[in-house]
């Protein structure tokens, strides 16, 4: 908002919530999505039938797979906690929006849960509440599997699940979230956000008159 050079910034009458960068959001969800997808392409990459000739397999390309697998995780992880705590304020903020809270309840009735409880009581199967346990888990742990091989072959790659680990006060709780809905859910509430922005402040072709 243009105001005088002069002006004092803090006195302005307008509420300053904190902001939900849409794009930056968008930007997290795809580079979360391309992280986790990218650890099931790295099979391509893995030159195991080298055993059959009795010698060790190993990697095409391996400083490009370690700086990957050494980065994936905290990449990850890092991306879902900007996006929970951003959610959290929107969500704070849009209380009182009847637009927005119809939205919410349509959108945990498509995806049913959002979380999987193995440990604790009480706990919502929320996106909110997901976003809650991003915030304050003390254990951040995708799963992996290696396409049903033993242990000790093949390729480990993320599933989509991530399970969580943590405490209320005295009683622990663990939780699993899906990845991918998750990641859709955030998308979809970009899109509702982009929706509503563009039905409160018509562009200027929207509010022409049309031609006689």
């Amino acid at each position: 908002m243009a105001r005088k050079p002069t002006e004092n910034p803090y006195w302005h009458e307008f509420a300053k919530p904190l902001a939900f960068d849409c794009a930056a959001i968008e930007a997290m969800c795809t580079e979360a999505f391309e992280i986790a997808l990218a650890t099931k392409g790295l099979e391509a990459l893995w030159n195991g039938d080298l055993q059959d000739f009795g010698e060790e397999p190993a990697w095409s390309h391996p400083l490009l797979v370690a700086r990957h697998q050494e980065a994936a995780e905290e990449r990850l992880s890092s991306m879902l906690l900007a996006m929970a705590a951003s959610y959290r304020a929107l969500d704070d903020q849009l209380k009182e929006e009847a637009d927005f809270q119809s939205f919410k309840s349509k959108q945990q009735k498509e995806h049913g849960s959002f979380l999987v409880i193995y440990e604790g009581l009480g706990i919502p199967e929320t996106l909110r509440e997901c976003c809650n346990k991003i915030i304050h888990t003390e254990d951040f742990r995708p799963v992996y599997d290696n396409g049903s091989q033993p242990r000790d072959e093949g390729v480990w790659s993320m599933t989509s699940e991530i399970e969580l680990e943590g405490k209320r006060g005295k009683v622990s709780w663990k939780v699993m979230f899906d990845l991918f809905s998750y990641l859709e859910a955030m998308l979809e509430t970009v899109d509702h956000l982009v929706g509503q922005a563009d039905i409160k402040s018509p562009t200027s072709l929207d509010k022409a008159e049309p031609n006689d």
